[in-house]
């Protein structure tokens, strides 16, 4: 009879449900699941704006470098038109990376989470895109006074134009890279110095062989496009490569005393067995 009752108050139980206290727990932990949910989605939203954002800083970085070079001296009809291109596209990454940190900035505010690493981000995002607005301010005030016009200058693209001028960029950008050759000239002590070759080999310091050094620095060198470059000046009474490239594919040329210069005279041979040119001169 006992074990009956028992049973009975145990599928009444059962049958009655979840208490006001079990609900309540539950409902709370719902609740948090959602919020940690949210916070990181939001997160992960963020980081990847974070994300396209620096890709746009550097696309405007490779823009202004390229327009520096570009408006350097005399500027024909297509050059003029390179620049106006590349003016909107910086134009349009600025205003829409701009856009894309106020939005950011609102939903941090409307989530109230606690993500101060999120927000000392932002601000930095937004430093660096006030530190590229002020050179670009520059560099268009100098293409004023080349007679550029201020509509020029200041054009912005439509959502559809940008996002043809940004894949032109890229894909620009890319073959840039991979034809991108460096080289470097100096006397044996400045490349010493400058960590790009070091000595093995010769008998108490005499007849060492100079070799690239395997840990140095890209900044040591000057970039050049290595399908256009074809002259390298040395003007020095010496000169040899420390580098490896096919010996037929270049030539140091003499005028008078001194070896005036570096002709590649194959530029697809020259840099196939390495990208780095180091000259030694005296």
């Amino acid at each position: 009879m006992i074990l009956a009752l028992a049973a009975a108050f145990m599928l009444a139980a059962c049958e009655s449900g979840p208490s006001e206290g079990e609900l309540a727990a539950r409902a709370e932990t719902e609740k948090l699941k959602d919020q940690l949910q949210s916070r990181d989605s939001l997160i992960g939203e963020m980081s990847v704006s974070f994300d396209e954002i620096e890709k746009s800083i550097a696309m405007m970085d490779h823009r202004e470098m390229i327009l520096g070079e570009i408006t350097t001296g005399e500027m024909d009809i297509d050059k003029r038109k390179k620049v106006v291109r590349d003016l909107q596209l910086m134009n349009g990454l600025m205003q829409e990376s701009r856009d894309r940190i106020a939005e950011l900035t609102k939903r941090l505010d409307r989530s109230k989470i606690e993500a101060s690493g999120l927000r000392k981000k932002l601000k930095e995002l937004d430093a660096m895109l006030a530190s590229r607005d002020s050179s670009i301010s520059i560099m268009k005030d100098g293409l004023l006074a080349k007679d550029f016009q201020i509509e020029q200058v200041n054009t912005q693209l439509t959502a559809m134009e940008l996002e043809v001028a940004k894949r032109e960029a890229f894909i620009e950008q890319q073959t840039n890279e991979m034809n991108a050759a460096w080289y470097v000239v100096g006397t044996s002590k400045e490349l010493e110095e400058r960590g790009v070759v070091t000595r093995t080999g010769g008998i108490i310091g005499i007849g060492k062989t100079a070799h690239m050094s395997g840990e140095v620095q890209q900044g040591e060198f000057k970039q050049v496009d290595a399908r256009q470059v074809t002259r390298v000046p040395l003007s020095a009474k010496k000169a040899r490569l420390v580098s490896e490239h096919p010996k037929d594919s270049y030539a140091m040329v003499e005028e008078g005393d001194l070896f005036a210069y570096l002709e590649i005279k194959d530029p697809a041979s020259f840099w196939k067995l390495s990208r780095y040119m180091v000259v030694e001169v005296k």
